[in-house]
């Protein structure tokens, strides 16, 4: 029997590396506030924002402004990202229009409420396409829409690289998951009747593939020589820009059908069940699936829509014989299996395969223990 390990942005993090969404966007306003502190000129811009200086400030650059504009008690003092961004963002007597980008502002807004799906802000945006009566003031041009996600795309990759030279180390309890034996416990109970598995059972795994959706290589500390183990970077990896997938991709709902009969490109070029056709990557991963009985383990993957099409391919082909979620526990010692197991049945359409397959809590674990 096989093991098909899952990895998501929750394994990065568990390493140290800080690759979330609200890390990359934190660390794009960075990079504003420190072209704004040494900016030479009146308007500084980029694909998504335009930082200009109104006139009636008298001042013709934005390096003068923190000078000469704004008195402070200690003039000597380094200014802070924080107080840059809050005078720029939050004192329009300042600038003109921060921010032009719809895709960039929804992003922000749910930055402030602490939590940001880019890919998700992304397919709400497009959906508005599909509105019987358009409304012209929310809706956003799919061309422009792509052009917006491409350049965030650009950045995330800029951002990551610099995380991922991070020097990090592999943890004993990842690698114990990672090779342990596959139990029978955790076989569906359809499978121990109907599958003639009995031998492959309380033994390792024959074959392990870690399919990743991150763009980082941290599994890549993983790989032990004395097994058959595969890497599979499903949505491409950094040091390969042309192949990275930053989308959506959930064909299972009716919105799909009804990109499909707008007949614009546009409106499927970011979905990532149509971009898996410009690499290898998903057919090797039918190929594993298809060629033994195996299990999923879940390690830092939210389950969540932007990748629903091929978790539902996974979770709900005949050779998957078990869901083993690898769960996070949150700062107040409360866990988020109850959230990851809501997440994972969205990716069935039988929810009693769904209730046959997937592990119950009794005999899963926390993919980190909690730090004392």
């Amino acid at each position: 029997m096989n093991r098909l390990v899952i990895i998501g942005n929750g394994f990065d993090l568990a390493h140290g590396l800080k690759t979330s969404y609200k890390n990359f966007i934190l660390w794009y306003w960075a990079e504003w506030a420190n072209r704004l502190l040494h900016g030479s000129n009146k308007e500084e811009k980029d694909k998504l924002c335009s930082f200009e200086l109104k006139d009636d400030i008298g001042l013709q650059s934005w390096y003068l402004v923190w000078g000469h504009y704004y008195k402070r008690i200690n003039p000597v003092e380094d200014w802070q990202t924080c107080d840059i961004l809050d005078k720029v963002l939050f004192h329009p007597e300042v600038c003109n229009f921060p921010i032009t980008s719809t895709l960039l502002q929804k992003i922000w807004k749910n930055l402030l409420s602490n939590w940001v799906d880019i890919e998700n802000e992304y397919y709400k945006l497009l959906t508005l396409q599909l509105s019987p009566v358009r409304d012209i003031g929310k809706c956003v041009d799919p061309k422009t829409l792509n052009s917006d996600l491409d350049f965030i795309k650009t950045k995330l990759i800029e951002y990551l690289r610099i995380e991922e030279k991070k020097e990090i180390k592999a943890l004993d309890s990842i690698r114990e998951k990672i090779y342990c034996p596959i139990v029978e416990r955790d076989i569906a109970i359809e499978n121990l009747k109907s599958i003639g598995i009995g031998d492959s059972v309380n033994k390792a795994p024959d074959r392990i593939m870690m399919l990743s959706f991150n763009y980082t290589k941290t599994e890549h500390l993983y790989v032990n020589p004395n097994f058959n183990v595969q890497v599979n970077h499903i949505h491409g990896c950094l040091d390969e820009e042309d192949n990275v997938i930053f989308g959506y991709g959930d064909e299972m709902s009716d919105d799909f059908i009804r990109f499909k009969e707008l007949n614009d490109n546009e409106c499927l070029r970011n979905m990532k069940s149509i971009r898996y056709m410009e690499a290898a990557n998903y057919r090797k991963m039918l190929s594993f699936i298809e060629s033994a009985p195996f299990q999923v383990c879940i390690m830092g993957h939210s389950c969540g829509n932007s990748d629903r099409t091929l978790l539902n391919t996974i979770f709900e082909h005949k050779n998957c014989v078990s869901i083993k979620p690898y769960f996070y526990i949150k700062y107040d010692g409360t866990d988020r299996y109850i959230e990851l197991i809501q997440n994972i049945s969205r990716n069935f359409n039988d929810m009693k395969l769904m209730r046959d397959r997937v592990v119950n809590k009794t005999y899963c674990e926390p993919l980190v223990p909690k730090s004392k």
